[in-house]
C-alpha cells in the first residue's frame, strides 16, 4: 500500500496491541472467494529496492487461487494482468454473488524503512470481517519469522465499498530492505499463500 495510509497503523498497534482471538461467530458457510490483487495498471502501489507491489500482489493471488482451488472452493480474481480496476468494482465483483468472501492482497511501505511485519485489517464494526481477519493474522505468525502486527480495524475504501465479508492482508513492508528481499522470492510468496488460504480454511471450519 501508499506509505500515507500506515500512519495510523503503528499507532493503533501501540494502542490495540494483539488482539486475543475472537469466539467463533455463528457463521453462513461460504463457497467462493473473491481474490483482489491490490493495485495494478496505472496503480502501481507501493514500491521499493526493485519490487513493485501490484507485480506481488498478482502473483501471490495466483497461488492463493491455485491452493484454494485445490480445497474444492471455487474462486475469481479480481484482476488476473497488470490492469487498473477501480475499488468499487472490486467491492461489486465481491457481492455480485451469495455465499462470497473477500481476501485483499498488499504489500506495505512507510517513510519510516526500520518498519516491518504483517498485519490483517477489516472494516470496523464487522464481526465477521474481524474474525475473517484473526484467523488470517494468526497463521501468518506461524511459519514465517517477522513482527506480528496483529489484526485491527481499518477504514480503507475496498473494505468499506465491499458488503460481504472481508479481510485485506498487509503481507509485509517492502521499504524496509531486509524483508523486502523476502517478499521478492517466490518462497516466501508460496509460504504466505499457504498460510492465508489456512487462515481461511479455518474460519469456514468456524
Amino acid at each position: 500500500m501508499f506509505p500515507h495510509k500506515t500512519w495510523w497503523s503503528a499507532a493503533a498497534a501501540l494502542i490495540l496491541g494483539f488482539a486475543p482471538s475472537v469466539p467463533a461467530l455463528a457463521l453462513e458457510p461460504f463457497t467462493h472467494v473473491v481474490i483482489d490483487p491490490g493495485h495494478g495498471g496505472k496503480d502501481p502501489g507501493s514500491h521499493a529496492y526493485g519490487l513493485v507491489e501490484k507485480n506481488l500482489t498478482l502473483d501471490l493471488a495466483h497461488r492463493l487461487q491455485r491452493i484454494l482451488t485445490s480445497k474444492g472452493i471455487t474462486t475469481t480474481l479480481t484482476r488476473t494482468t497488470d490492469e487498473f480496476i477501480s475499488l468499487e468494482n472490486r467491492a461489486k465483483m465481491a457481492d455480485s454473488s451469495a455465499k462470497t468472501i473477500f481476501i485483499s492482497l498488499h504489500f506495505n511501505a512507510h517513510t519510516d524503512r526500520s518498519i516491518s511485519g504483517t498485519e490483517t485489517l477489516y472494516w470496523p464494526g464487522s464481526a465477521k470481517g474481524r474474525e475473517l481477519a484473526s484467523y488470517i493474522q494468526s497463521e501468518l505468525g506461524r511459519r514465517l519469522v517477522t513482527r506480528n502486527r496483529g489484526f485491527k480495524p481499518g477504514r480503507l475504501k475496498v473494505l468499506e465499498e465491499t458488503k460481504c465479508t472481508a479481510a485485506l492482508v498487509e503481507c509485509g513492508f517492502i521499504s524496509n530492505r531486509w524483508e523486502s528481499q523476502r517478499c521478492g522470492a517466490e518462497w516466501f510468496r508460496q509460504i504466505l499463500a499457504e498460510e492465508i488460504a489456512q487462515g481461511i480454511l479455518r474460519y469456514r471450519e468456524g
